[in-house]
């Protein structure tokens, strides 16, 4: 015996309203409180350990952050933060980015690419493993895809896409 589900709404709106209010993740304060404004070492810290989903980043990460990011970047973002071949991982390259101009570099992760694909295509995958995969999926799918949701609250669409992509690695069990 096959079963499948399919999980349909109306619009956008409506999407928006059910999957943001679904969203839950540690420390959010540290987001809300820290994004868009002057970056400082503490505020750079505190977003970091936000997306990290932990209280306090260990000395090695905590190193890699010192190293990688700093408060303010003024060169080409693309070329450094965007590129597989410089250092630092490619969801914390492309957070960083967000951290910088949070308008124009939308969040990326796992779940939001989840979330994305499964909107795209009706089917439920993972992320690409390699960072180079990591960021042509960002650059040539996922920033055209955030930007169709176009003057909608860019938070409330990550906490969604965010909320959405979650409930998707559960469901992938059960599809």
């Amino acid at each position: 015996m096959h079963l499948s589900f399919q999980i349909q709404f109306q619009d956008l709106p409506r999407f928006l309203d059910h999957w943001s209010s679904k969203y839950k993740y540690k420390s959010d304060e540290k987001y809300t409180d820290n994004i868009g404004s002057p970056l400082t070492e503490e505020s750079l810290r505190q977003l970091f350990e936000w997306k990290n989903g932990i209280e306090k980043i260990a000395g090695r990460k905590l190193l890699s952050i010192a190293e990688n990011y700093t408060t303010s970047f003024n060169d080409d973002p693309v070329t450094r933060y965007l590129n597989h071949k410089q250092s630092g991982s490619a969801i914390w390259n492309i957070f960083y980015l967000h951290c910088l101009s949070p308008r124009e570099w939308p969040i990326f992760d796992q779940h939001v690419f989840r979330a994305m694909r499964y909107m795209k295509t009706g089917k439920i995958e993972e992320i690409p493993r390699t960072s180079k995969r990591k960021y042509e999926t960002y650059q040539q799918e996922y920033i055209p895809f955030f930007k169709a949701f176009g003057g909608m609250e860019q938070r409330k669409v990550d906490m969604a896409l965010f909320a959405f992509g979650k409930f998707l690695k559960t469901a992938a069990k059960y599809a």
